[in-house]
């Protein structure tokens, strides 16, 4: 027993930790987007799935010594991959399909090692259980992901801010040699190992205090479900995990913190102790549902903060998690079908990793696969309610055929209300005022019509499928009601995020919507580019005012006062690292030079199709594909009189273009007086310390310009942070309105091997 769960509890360990290990090392390959760790999750699961595949198969066709053999070979082959940091070949050079170039580089990196370690857990339960008929090996699952819960959540802490990331790969290379011995000596004592006969009947107990005969084979609805839990889990984690990324930082800690909370439901409801109560967490279900769905909405407008947006949708998924893996605990087998759950386990989370990693980005016009998840978890528990239910209230719910229809029918109808919803408030404006002209004169008239709209259809629809007839069965409408609710609201939802735009498109770097405020006829009407839940540019229509810079990008602003001092000495070049609607090029003048580095292409599609400060730019100019420090990296020095450096995409910062690294690269392509220009408007973290800790590791001088909204031209209120190689760079009149940079915190200077956000949160 002792040699099964130290293998078993090395495996995890080095399961997890390599998984934020690898998408740190190659996360600015790829431009520090958040969609890096989504689809490193994604290769993760497919190869688990392989190596439940693989487990399955060899338990159910292999003798035992064939078994050892073939598992010991394996083991041996893979160690030939290690150490496994990956050759800088793989780099991209900006013209690859990001999502295969990672899923490649790590089949080619950590594929075997990871794949072998993937095998542990099911095929030495298989082992122990065929070798101890009376043992069940249920509790060696909890141990596996025990020692996947402590890899997560010792490498934020432990590793990554003592080591770098090659001798994270080395240490972790070391151990994995460890663990081949420690699996080849468990295959032999297996192989080995007489099997004894069972000399009784043998039941066994899962939570929820059912007992199943070893005869008992799962019924068709029971691997269905066996699928629909642990893949509804695996969209609600990597949804929740893309939008915290997403609007704060592609970090370790904010892929540890979700997948630590699944890896920990998991623990709790198949060790044994009954921390799942059915009634309890269906009741904060609920209430997880319902507060996630209205954060949802209120952080669509960057209102949530995030001390209370983190907290919010960390407890929201261990919540639904806890129940699905709960659920899934109550439907565990006969150890004579092991591999088989595991098998579906590993398919369902695979299913869920394709449905956010790979199918949303390529079919989805915009992020709504949180909203999604979040019905399609509502509905999958309210089905798994009625199949396998203890108290007769839900057996009373809906049949799974039609429950699904009414999930349909609700998301459908918000998703219609949202669309038509000033065409419905206005026809019903002169018979509600006959009720109450209160109401209709109130700001939020348009929101109460909405609410009392679904409502009714909700109503209408429960008493619809219930034949007109709720016969007392008050628990279960009042369950279907609560989830049909949420359900309409998440369609509404959805309908506000890819209704009313002119162009709405989305890709592996992020989802983009453009929309106009106006026609070209009124004076103050705009054309906006929207990066997740962040303005990214925005020009007047009207044909007199089309060429003003706007936004963050005003005459006044950090870039606007450097460009604008640069001008008086004759032509310049200026850099822009993040091209967005392009509007800096309105600066560009006859003689000058600008050239924009850009990773996502359809942002390069919309500044040139949907605005035109591009294609009408005085300047010569061009545009650099791919992550702009790589582009930088292999281009001589371009002697940039300006470099400014605003690539965020919504509130998430790519990391790796603030380092001491990178700002060494800038400097090379800047003139000895050239001026760098860095945007570090935010609604989270404090950038200003980072950067002054840069400032001062270079024996550079940097100011900060920091402006206010001006209605009447477009501008908003930016925050600059200007940087140049001596302090008299700054003497001219231009910068009167600058500030020294200062900061009340003290932050370690960013390298590519240590970074830290939290020493930054606002």
């Amino acid at each position: 027993m002792i040699l099964y769960a130290l293998t078993i509890l090395v495996s995890a360990f080095l399961l997890f930790q390599v998984q934020p290990m690898i998408a740190k090392i190659i996360l600015p390959w790829f431009g520090g987007s958040a969609a890096v760790w989504t689809t490193c999750m994604l290769f993760f699961q497919l190869a688990l799935l392989l190596g439940y595949l693989y487990a399955h198969a060899l338990i159910r066709f292999a003798r035992p010594r064939v078994q050892m053999i073939v598992h010991i070979a394996l083991l041996a082959v893979s160690a030939l991959a290690l150490p496994i940091y990956p050759r800088l070949a793989w780099k991209p050079v900006g013209t690859e399909e990001p999502t295969r170039a990672i899923l490649v580089l790590l089949a080619v990196t950590v594929g075997l090692p990871y794949f072998l370690l993937s095998t542990t857990g099911p095929l030495l339960q298989a082992w122990y259980a065929r070798t101890r008929h009376d043992a069940m090996p249920y509790r060696l699952y909890a141990l596996s992901n025990a020692g996947s819960m402590f890899a997560l959540l010792s490498y934020p802490v432990l590793f990554e801010p003592v080591f770098t990331t090659h001798q994270q790969t080395w240490i972790w290379s070391g151990a994995y040699i460890a663990f081949i011995l420690l699996c080849g000596l468990t295959a032999i004592a297996s192989g080995r190992m007489v099997v004894p006969q069972p000399t009784r009947e043998a039941s066994f107990e899962v939570s929820g205090g059912k007992s199943f005969a070893p005869s008992a084979a799962p019924t068709r609805r029971t691997y269905v479900l066996w699928l629909a839990l642990p893949a509804c889990a695996s969209v609600l984690l990597l949804a929740i995990t893309n939008h915290l990324s997403q609007n704060v930082a592609a970090i370790p800690f904010l892929w540890v913190l979700p997948l630590s909370i699944y890896l920990l439901t998991f623990i709790l409801c198949f060790e044994g102790s009954g921390w799942y109560h059915r009634t309890a967490y269906l009741m904060l279900l609920a209430v997880a549902l319902g507060s996630m769905t209205v954060a949802l909405g209120a952080d669509a407008g960057g209102e949530v903060k995030i001390f209370v947006m983190v907290p919010l949708f960390a407890l929201g998924l261990y919540t639904c998690c806890m129940v699905c893996h709960g659920e899934l605990a109550r439907l565990k087998p006969d150890p004579r079908y092991l591999t088989h759950f595991y098998l579906m386990i590993s398919a369902g989370g695979a299913t869920g990793g394709l449905l956010v990693g790979l199918v949303a980005p390529h079919v989805f016009k915009a992020l709504y696969e949180m909203q999604l998840g979040l019905m399609v978890c509502a509905l999958v528990v309210l089905i798994a309610l009625r199949i396998d239910s203890e108290k007769n209230w839900p057996q009373q719910l809906l049949r799974p055929a039609l429950m699904t229809l009414a999930f349909v029918a609700m998301g459908t109808a918000g998703y219609v209300v949202y669309v038509y919803r000033f065409r419905l408030t206005e026809a019903l404006r002169k018979p509600l005022s006959v009720i109450s002209r209160k109401l209709v004169d109130s700001d939020n008239y348009e929101d109460y019509v909405t609410i009392a709209i679904l409502a009714l259809v909700t109503i209408a629809l429960v008493l619809l499928f219930r034949g007109g007839r709720p016969r007392r069965r008050w628990a279960a409408l009042g369950a279907e009601f609560v989830a049909l609710v949420i359900a309409a609201e998440l369609g509404h939802q959805v309908g506000s995020i890819t209704s009313g735009y002119r162009v709405s498109v989305r890709n592996f770097y992020g989802a983009l919507r453009v929309r106009d405020s106006g026609t070209p006829q009124e004076f103050d009407a705009t054309r906006t580019l929207t990066h997740g839940t962040i303005n990214h540019g925005e020009q007047f229509l009207n044909p007199a005012r089309r060429l003003l810079p706007t936004t963050y990008y005003g005459p006044n602003t950090g870039v606007g006062v450097a460009i604008r001092e640069k001008q008086k000495t004759g032509a310049i070049r200026v850099g822009v690292i993040g091209l967005g609607t392009g509007t800096i090029a309105s600066y560009g003048r006859l003689g000058d030079y600008y050239r924009f580095y850009e990773i996502n292409p359809l942002v390069l599609k919309l500044a040139t199709s949907e605005f035109t400060f591009l294609p009408e730019c005085k300047a010569k100019h061009d545009v650099a594909m791919g992550d702009a420090r790589l582009s930088m990296e292999r281009e001589s020095p371009e002697n940039f009189d300006v470099l400014a450096v605003d690539a965020f995409s919504s509130d998430s910062i790519p990391v790796h273009l603030l380092t001491r690294e990178a700002m060494a690269v800038y400097f090379r392509h800047l003139r000895p007086d050239g001026i760098l220009a860095v945007h570090i408007s935010n609604r989270y973290l404090d950038l200003q310390p980072v950067l002054l800790t840069e400032t001062k590791a270079m024996g550079a001088a940097a100011r900060l310009v920091d402006t206010f909204d001006d209605e009447t031209t477009g501008v908003f209120g930016a925050t600059w942070v200007l940087i140049a190689t001596k302090a008299d760079d700054f003497d001219q009149a231009e910068f009167e309105a600058s500030s020294e940079l200062t900061s009340k915190r003290n932050v370690r200077l960013w390298t590519d091997d240590y970074s830290n956000l939290f020493r930054i949160l606002k």
